[in-house]
């Protein structure tokens, strides 16, 4: 049984399950070879469940580090009081040294030049700022090029040897980890390529990391130093194992009426009830994160039953069709995403109607939907 208290006037809302994150976080650190750590990713919110809830969750876990997108982002999580490495992956501009020096923050730098700026910074503020190195190895986003390791190796070192700052880590972005293994397994031997010309430069290439949440799952022997799960910890991916459902969203029930052959419902008249029928209205909409691709094709759950979504969805509200179930009233719950009485609207349906990803799905989840935390009882 979950043990949750939801006010009875929200309209709709966010469930995170927080027994659920520990126990995917656990099953990473089950994996790993000895003395590989856990750098799990908390951009965009944790992936909408709330930063402050992720970090203090995960704390207590053992985490080698945090991993963000944004400067911005990284203090926040300091501002939690998490002593620990923080990870900037997005990179970051000269202008923003400070900041990191004084919040212990760390760049990843993608080149020669942002480090030469970065290090000139760094110095000029008498401090010293660790960051970690970019390979690209075929996202072909940020990164030093892997084919230019060779020839500006040297350069790295030159750059390192003026002061100012330290190489806490080198890394790589796997792109197709969750499809190709062909793909994943040339990208990890042109890391190695760089990886080698570096250290033959004199370049300590520090802690090493490349696995995202599929590549830490399917190619443990690419573990190296760190892990980096995402996706994952929250409950998506396709990959086995599969990771414990963390989000639930759910929305009330605000009206129920019986229409007549031909009654037409939500703009442009999309659809029409070719019989009598009984709709609901629930209170959530594309306004809360529900997408209007989902519109005369999705479905929601009401009472463990499928009610299709009939007409466009709306800003704040949605159709539904509940057929005969006569006891649905204003009020009752409708799930839009998790399980009803063994029934199950999973991140994968969703995203394939929508034609996305469940990464969007997960993190589009507006802020006017309130996150409420839910925990397993003991002796269940």
């Amino acid at each position: 049984m979950k043990n949750v208290s939801i006010e009875p006037k929200r309209r709709a809302w966010v469930e995170v399950d927080l027994d659920a994150l520990r126990s995917n976080f656990g099953s990473f650190a089950e994996r790993l070879p000895p003395g590989c750590g856990i750098l799990p990713m908390v951009k965009a919110d944790a992936y909408g469940i709330g930063l402050g809830r992720a970090v203090r969750t995960l704390t207590p876990l053992g985490p080698w580090g945090f991993g963000v997108a944004t400067t911005d982002e990284g203090i926040a999580v300091r501002s939690l009081g998490w002593a620990g490495p923080i990870v900037v992956f997005s990179p970051t501009l000269p202008s923003d040294t400070r900041a990191l020096v004084e919040r212990r923050l760390e760049p990843v730098i993608p080149g020669c030049d942002l480090l030469a700026a970065c290090g000139l910074a760094a110095r000029a503020a008498g401090a010293v700022l660790p960051f970690h190195l970019e390979i690209d190895t075929g996202m072909g986003r940020f990164g030093l090029g892997w084919r230019d390791a060779e020839h500006r190796a040297g350069e790295v070192a030159e750059l390192l040897s003026f002061g100012g700052l330290r190489l806490r880590g080198t890394l790589t972005h796997f792109h197709s980890a969750d499809t190709s293994s062909e793909q994943t397994i040339a990208q990890w031997r042109r890391f190695q390529s760089a990886l080698d010309a570096l250290r033959a430069a004199g370049v300590d290439t520090g802690f090493v990391h490349a696995a995202n949440s599929a590549a830490a799952l399917r190619y443990e022997e690419y573990s190296a130093d760190l892990v980096r799960p995402g996706i994952r910890l929250y409950g998506g991916g396709k990959w086995e194992p599969h990771g414990r459902p963390v989000v639930a969203v759910k929305a009330r029930v605000l009206d129920v009426r019986e229409v007549e052959a031909g009654a037409t419902v939500s703009y442009g008249a999309t659809w029409s009830s070719p019989d009598a029928a009984r709709l609901a209205t629930i209170g959530i909409g594309y306004g809360d994160g529900l997408r209007r691709e989902l519109s005369n094709r999705g479905r929601v759950l009401i009472h463990g039953q499928s009610a299709p979504i009939r007409g466009v969805v709306c800003m704040d509200s949605t159709v539904v069709e509940v057929g005969e179930q006569d006891e649905v009233q204003p009020g009752d719950v409708a799930t839009v995403l998790g399980r009803d009485r063994g029934r199950e609207i999973g991140l994968d349906e969703l995203a394939e109607l929508c034609g996305t990803i469940d990464y969007e799905i997960l993190t589009g989840w507006s802020r006017r939907l309130p996150r409420i935390e839910i925990h397993e009882r003991s002796g269940r």
